[in-house]
C-alpha cells in the first residue's frame, strides 16, 4: 500500500520508532517524579532546566549556520536582531520565514 508512494513498510524502523518513544516517556516521567521530590526546587536546579531549551535550539541551528552560506549568516543576523525587540516565538517565526524566502529566490 505505501510502496505506491516510494516508501517500503520496515518493521526494525517501527520497533525502532517504539522503542524510542518508550525511552523518551520514562525519561520524562523520571524527571517530573524526581523534581516532585524537591520541595521548593532549588534555583540552580531551576536555572538549569530552564536553559535546556535554549541549549537544544542552539544544537540544531549552529550546525546549519556554521555549514551553511550568506543566506543562514543574515538569517541568524536577523533572529538576532529581532531578539531584543520580541519574544522566542515571533523571532523564531520570523527568521524561519526570512530563510524560506532567501533560499526559494534564488540567491
Amino acid at each position: 500500500m505505501l510502496s505506491e508512494f516510494g516508501f517500503t513498510f520496515d518493521a526494525q524502523i517501527v520497533l525502532l520508532l517504539v522503542i524510542g518513544g518508550v525511552v523518551t516517556l520514562i525519561n520524562r516521567t523520571a524527571g517530573h517524579y524526581i523534581l516532585r521530590r524537591f520541595e521548593p526546587i532549588p534555583y540552580r536546579v531551576e536555572a538549569a532546566l530552564e536553559a535546556v531549551p535554549i541549549a537544544v535550539i542552539i544544537c540544531i541551528i549552529v550546525p546549519s549556520v556554521v555549514n551553511g552560506g550568506p543566506i543562514e549568516w543574515i538569517t541568524l543576523l536577523f533572529a538576532m536582531a529581532l531578539s531584543l525587540r520580541f519574544g522566542f516565538l515571533t523571532s523564531c517565526g520570523l527568521a524561519l520565514v526570512l530563510l524560506l524566502l532567501l533560499r526559494n529566490s534564488g540567491l
